[in-house]
């Protein structure tokens, strides 16, 4: 009985350091997760750190000046699974990636998918931002 009650003890205690991990993770609320833009950009900046990796790039306004965006992406083991290590993209690079933008009109949000210059895609989304091509549209 009371290798029984250890045992429920430990499993409680397991089951509640669970749950409080679950919850501290934030929503996608601060994005439109229903609006995807594609646009193109210069990399400043991978950030190849969890929680979440941070991708940082250099886009044109209309007048030729640039602006720093950043998009937040998924943690580095979800990316490692998916073959993204930190040498996958590098500052410099000229990239067309896909986003779901902040609401608060910032620029940046959660980045979607990235397509390197030799043409291949790279899934860089935590689930939140998982627009296609074809549902993009420029801005």
């Amino acid at each position: 009985m009371k290798r029984l009650f250890s045992f429920l003890l430990l499993a409680s205690v397991v089951v509640l350091m669970t749950t409080n991990v679950a919850q501290a993770h934030h929503s996608f609320a601060m994005f439109d997760n229903k609006t995807f833009v594609t646009k193109t950009g210069t990399i400043v900046r991978w950030a190849f750190n969890n929680p979440h990796t941070w991708l940082y790039l250099n886009v044109k306004n209309a007048d030729d000046s640039e602006t720093l965006w950043s998009f937040e992406g998924a943690g580095v083991t979800g990316l490692i699974q998916r073959g993204v290590t930190g040498n996958t993209i590098k500052p410099g690079d000229t990239v067309t990636f896909m986003y779901c933008p902040l609401r608060d009109g910032r620029p940046g949000g959660a980045i979607g998918w990235v397509k390197l210059a030799d043409g291949k895609a790279l899934n860089l989304a935590d689930g939140g931002c998982t627009g296609t091509e074809e549902t993009s549209r420029k801005r």
